[in-house]
């Protein structure tokens, strides 16, 4: 995974256990795209401040991650859920090969349908909201 958008996923999960500072400058670097420069204007502090500023952030949120482990829950989730969408797509393969399964592929298209909604609603779900 990209460095910014894992960053920016730490962020969503666990930005409030961050000072109000810290979280403000991380969003203004990870999700916002501004450079320290900017950053350091807007807050009328150095570029080294904001620098540090950020690393402590992201040492942080590394570390809530490493004890609580919330995206990678996440993430398993996800793999899972994709994992049974294979599966329900390869019995829908299988009953499309015999004719006296109709009745199976119709519960399987509708397992697929609920497996898409899923993931769509895991995919537009901001983390902990």
């Amino acid at each position: 995974m990209d460095k910014n958008l894992a960053m920016s996923d730490l962020l969503d999960i666990y930005g409030e256990l961050l000072t109000e500072k810290q979280r403000d400058m991380l969003e203004l670097y990870y999700n916002d795209d501004l450079s320290l420069a900017e950053i350091a204007e807007h807050y009328a502090i150095s570029r080294q401040g904001v620098h540090d500023s950020i690393k402590r952030g992201e040492e942080s949120l590394n570390e809530y991650e490493r004890v609580l482990g919330l995206r990678a829950q996440q993430d398993n989730y996800k793999q899972e859920l994709m994992h049974y969408k294979e599966l329900a797509l390869e019995v829908f393969e299988e009953c499309k090969k015999t004719s006296f399964a109709r009745n199976i592929a119709e519960k399987t298209i509708t397992l697929l349908e609920t497996l898409d909604e899923k993931l769509e609603a895991f995919d537009n779900t901001k983390y902990l909201e």
